[in-house]
């Protein structure tokens, strides 16, 4: 990567994809796998309806419900326990009409009733039911069909299908017992993906502890599945496969990752460390982690940017707590129409790369700062037939349509979380031939630290952030872990005009990676601030009132977006800490951190604290990829260069460490519990 010019984000473009020109057209309609060989998928084909009348079982539970407490039938456990759940009681008989004399009324009565409920509450609060899936597959304009089993079975099938497309939910008293995924005529770098994908799905409807079909909220799974259903409604049958063009950028991806994972193993600088560190070193530092279907998520993403990095957990057995807690930074890559002109259409194949990943040698017009070279490879254009309706359409402008066209589609790109980044690294990326969905124009810390309701500040003047908060830390000498009470304060100059990047249209996966490093800038910059200078909740309660007992939260370096139980059993434990620590919410007098943030051309923070018996002073830029650079400090000097350990000291130090912890806060007590 060339030095940076001030001002300006030299973002490497390389070779982009050739523009293809081509004049608006009809799409073909799609011709579904199912249209022809099964003719109860037609519209006005016969199907049964999901709130078909079922025979009970020969035993029942019993429950209580209505204003009377009259004990109550049921046509299963798994209705009386949905119901239960509820816990419906008075005015049962006017908000759910369905239930009214259900005592008295026979068994196939009752299990009638009982679906009537659970299609009432599904409609108006979006649960998984027979009902709540077939209107989803309306709503996405699938084709579906029901299949029922026989001798009097509670068992129902829900076939779905799509152009490229089938899903099977088997249910049982509309409690989902199975999900099979499957993609009829995709190639197999599609189809050893079914399975995954299938389970995320079938989680997404399991009843989990304490739900009930009357609890089981259908969101989870209608956004996996939308996912899915766009890419089907895109795709043209046959010719225009989108899920085999997803794929295939994710096999080119992934070949790339392990490339990259594989030189990290043998470079010598990296000798000695876990291979959990590797994989995040590659991660953050080179073209990211391809994935497909994880993290609870169905599709590809390219993970580029992790919470604690370079902070090795505790143990195995923290492994799962992390993926579930810990923010990973990601962009989620599947296909849309084409609105614009300028993103080239999309393209299938899995030959975005050459085998080798690596060129032998740059081309004598190449520009190269040393270093690998990617041999980024030029696909050929995909086109797709066009139909005999396209053909024949009088409205058509221009000729007739005789051959084949390209693809009206292109490849979309959703930033989880979206990035805020200043306004000239904005204009850089439209430069790499990428269209970008159009955000507010905002300043800089106030997209990352939004002012307080009613104290917008003018955007001329010097911001002041004040914050106090409680960091987590041990001592080198004391096993037991403090909590360290700070005052710290942001002072903003210059702010930068910037906007928030949430999706854009893009025409090869060259465009993602180049971007990745200047990304993963403004995403830790983000990082630092909210973790050092952003109040959470209870913190926010001190701060306004200073008679309130202190309570501990969560270190400012754990996500805000963290699950509320795990932040809540977290902050019960610094509680306990609060309690044995001498230094915590006894410490009469918070340590100052003054630290100033400057935007133009690099980021750039310098902070003061108390460091012994004087002042310190350091000044950092947050550079690409993340890196912290030194640019000025007092910290080190020729009484603490080198440990008690014998190892010497250096400026690169300071730097790493807070790559490492993340927080000015925790970056502060460091030094000054070890080197001052």
């Amino acid at each position: 990567m060339s030095t940076p010019t001030p001002g300006k984000h030299p973002l490497s473009q390389g070779k982009t994809p050739s523009q293809a020109q081509h004049g608006a057209t009809a799409t073909p309609p799609v011709s579904t796998p199912f249209s022809v060989t099964h003719a109860a998928f037609s519209p006005n084909g016969p199907r049964s309806s999901p709130q078909q009348v079922r025979k009970s079982p020969a035993t029942a539970t019993t429950g209580t419900l209505g204003r009377a407490g009259v004990p109550v039938n049921f046509d299963s456990p798994s209705a009386a326990a949905a119901l239960g759940a509820l816990q419906l009681g008075n005015g049962l008989d006017i908000g759910l009409p369905h239930l009214a004399g259900l005592g008295k009324a026979s068994e196939d009565e009752k299990a009638r009733r009982l679906d009537g409920v659970i299609d009432i509450l599904s409609r108006s609060r979006g649960l998984v039911s027979e009902a709540g899936l077939e209107r989803l597959a309306k709503k996405l304009e699938l084709e579906f069909m029901w299949e029922s089993s026989m001798g009097g079975s509670e068992k129902k099938t829900l076939i779905v299908a799509g152009s490229a497309l089938e899903l099977v939910v088997e249910f049982s008293n509309n409690v989902v017992q199975s999900v099979a995924l499957s993609f009829p005529d995709s190639a197999e770098i599609v189809n050893k993906h079914a399975e995954t994908a299938g389970g995320i799905l079938f989680k997404d409807l399991q009843l989990g502890e304490g739900q009930s079909p009357l609890t089981k909220s259908l969101d989870s799974f209608a956004a996996n599945f939308e996912r899915l259903a766009v890419l089907d409604k895109l795709s043209i049958n046959p010719g225009l496969n989108l899920y085999e063009a997803v794929a295939g950028i994710y096999e080119s991806l992934t070949r790339l990752h392990l490339w990259e994972l594989q030189k990290a193993r043998e470079d010598p600088a990296l000798a000695g460390n876990s291979e959990e560190l590797l994989e995040n070193i590659v991660l953050s530092t080179k073209s990211g982690k391809p994935t497909m279907n994880a993290g609870g998520r169905v599709g590809m993403t390219l993970d580029y940017w992790k919470e604690r990095r370079l902070q090795p957990l505790p143990g195995p057995d923290m492994a799962d707590w992390a993926a579930e807690n810990e923010q990973t930074w990601s962009i989620f890559i599947g296909c849309a129409p084409q609105r614009e002109i300028g993103v080239n259409p999309v393209r299938i194949s899995d030959k975005w790369i050459g085998a080798s990943v690596e060129k032998a040698a740059p081309l004598p017009d190449e520009l190269h700062a040393g270093g690998p070279i990617i041999d980024w490879l030029e696909p050929e254009s995909t086109f797709v037939p066009v139909s005999d309706q396209a053909k024949a359409d009088p409205m058509q402008a221009g000729p007739p349509l005789l051959g084949p066209r390209l693809p009206e589609v292109v490849f979309h790109a959703t930033f989880n979380p979206p990035v805020h980044i200043p306004l000239d690294l904005w204009n850089q990326i439209q430069e790499l031939g990428c269209v970008i969905e159009e955000t507010e124009l905002r300043l800089f810390d106030n997209l990352v630290i939004p002012h307080p309701p009613g104290t917008e500040s003018d955007p001329g003047e010097m911001r002041t952030i004040n914050c106090t908060k409680k960091t987590l830390f041990a001592a080198p000498d004391d096993a037991r872990l403090s909590l360290k009470t700070h005052a710290n304060t942001l002072y903003v100059y210059k702010p930068a005009v910037s906007r928030t990047l949430t999706q854009m249209t893009f025409s090869h996966p060259q465009q993602l990676v180049s971007m990745l490093p200047y990304l993963r800038q403004y995403a830790f910059l983000a990082q630092l601030l909210e973790n050092s200078f952003k109040a959470t909740p209870a913190e926010k309660k001190k701060n306004n009132n200073n008679n309130t007992p202190n309570t501990p939260n969560h270190p400012p370096s754990s996500s805000t977006q963290a699950v509320t139980t795990a932040q809540d059993a977290f902050e019960s434990f610094l509680a306990e800490v609060a309690a044995a620590s001498p230094d915590g919410d006894g410490d009469p007098a918070p340590l100052a951190i003054d630290t100033t943030l400057t935007l133009l051309s690099v980021p750039r923070l310098r902070v003061l604290f108390p460091f012994g018996t004087r002042t310190a002073s350091v000044t950092v830029e947050i550079q690409e990829n993340g890196r912290v650079h030194v640019e000025a400090q007092n910290v080190l000097d020729a009484r603490n260069t080198v440990a008690p350990s014998g190892r010497p000291r250096a400026v690169g130090d300071v730097g790493r460490l807070l790559e490492t912890v993340e927080d000015v806060g925790k970056w502060v007590e460091f030094m000054r519990s070890r080197w001052a």
